[in-house]
């Protein structure tokens, strides 16, 4: 089912203003806390009135400023899974599904027994909330929110109250139930790790504006602005100078990096003399063995720099090289083996490469 919106309202100083169309996607809507995210969901859902704007679902508006249209909540046929759950506590999780469906449909008892084994809950169907840990609250509220057959589904920051592994195995549930009833979704989260796993789909808000919206690989690998470059973990942003543009190359002059190339597709990259911000993504960079020949595809961009950090991080290692005079510092994340396997310690000089193909420039 399409969905679009145009929706603005002012809060004091602060204004949201965002504009998104979207069909059977799961979008996820990314950005630091208090950007605005929960609110945009409420206007959507009709719990709270934009100043101004329209939210069109299928061929229907149902909320329009101009023309005066506002639908009310339970006419919408949204689904909105908030935080806490909101699970009937007298109710046992077969009834709380049931009730999800409504008297009007024709086959409740059928339609609960294929959420609940879809949401992973075969067994617990005569358990009441009190009962379920807090992964099977959550699988409990979204099977009963399905059962309403929405046109639409918002969650609202599904899985922040809940550990690792338990968020691990509810966003595999939840991509598994999506490819089922490929609902038009809205998944908030300020989670980096979550939205990249999600979101087929990442809008970018900050301070209540989209910065930027697309493909994930667009959004991830490909950011607007320094804003979404530093949001999506995009560490490694330096400013430089153009020298010069060739065939879809790009060199730029960085007082601590030095000459830097960038792949630059397509047309209207920047001015020569111009000052622009490039970036790369720590996990993209790679160390230079001692003891290797240098490949034709890394000769350019290569730097030395002495590893002045390194922080566990899980299966990886996150390492922060000092390059320079200045203050410059470079973000690296590699594999645990890979550390162990060269002897990377602080303090040691090691040489990298900056892939040019791996370096976005960012235009503004």
């Amino acid at each position: 089912m399409d969905l679009g919106f145009d929706i603005k309202k002012s809060f004091g100083e602060f204004r949201i203003d965002v504009s998104l169309s979207l069909n059977d996607d799961l979008l996820v809507l990314f950005g630091p806390s208090g950007a605005g995210k929960t609110l945009i969901l409420k206007m959507i859902s009709g719990i709270v009135a934009p100043d101004e704007g329209y939210v069109t679902i299928g061929s229907e508006k149902v909320f329009d400023s101009k023309t005066g249209v506002a639908r009310p909540i339970r006419e919408r046929k949204i689904g909105y899974l908030f935080q806490d759950y909101a699970l009937f506590p007298h109710m046992t999780v077969f009834e709380n599904i049931a009730y999800g469906a409504g008297a009007k449909q024709g086959a409740v008892e059928a339609k609960v027994k294929e959420l609940v084994s879809l949401t992973r809950l075969t067994g617990l169907e005569e358990r009441y909330p009190r009962e379920l840990s807090g992964g099977q609250k959550q699988r409990c509220a979204l099977a009963r929110t399905l059962a309403s057959e929405p046109r639409v589904l918002l969650l609202d920051e599904p899985f922040s109250a809940l550990d690792y592994q338990v968020r691990e195995k509810l966003r595999a549930d939840l991509l598994r139930i999506h490819d089922a009833y490929p609902i038009t979704t809205i998944l908030v989260t300020h989670d980096l790790e979550e939205a990249f796993m999600l979101g087929r789909r990442i809008a970018v808000i900050n301070n209540g504006r989209i910065e930027q919206s697309g493909l994930r690989e667009d959004v991830f690998y490909r950011p607007a602005t320094r804003d979404v470059a530093r949001f999506i973990g995009t560490r490694n942003i330096f400013t430089g100078t153009v020298a010069g543009v060739n065939e879809g190359q790009v060199i730029i002059t960085n007082p601590d990096l030095g000459v830097i190339k960038a792949f630059m597709p397509g047309e209207g990259g920047p001015l020569i003399g111009a000052e622009v911000s490039f970036c790369i993504r720590p996990e993209e960079i790679l160390v230079i063995r001692p003891d290797k020949v240098l490949d034709s595809k890394v000769q350019d961009n290569i730097i030395e720099g002495e590893i002045v950090s390194a922080t566990g991080k899980g299966s990886t290692q996150v390492l922060f090289l000092k390059v320079g005079t200045g203050d410059t510092l470079i973000k690296v994340e590699l594999p645990n083996f890979v550390v162990r396997k060269l002897s990377l310690a602080i303090g040691r000089l090691i040489r990298v490469s900056l892939k040019r193909e791996n370096i976005w420039v960012i235009n503004r």
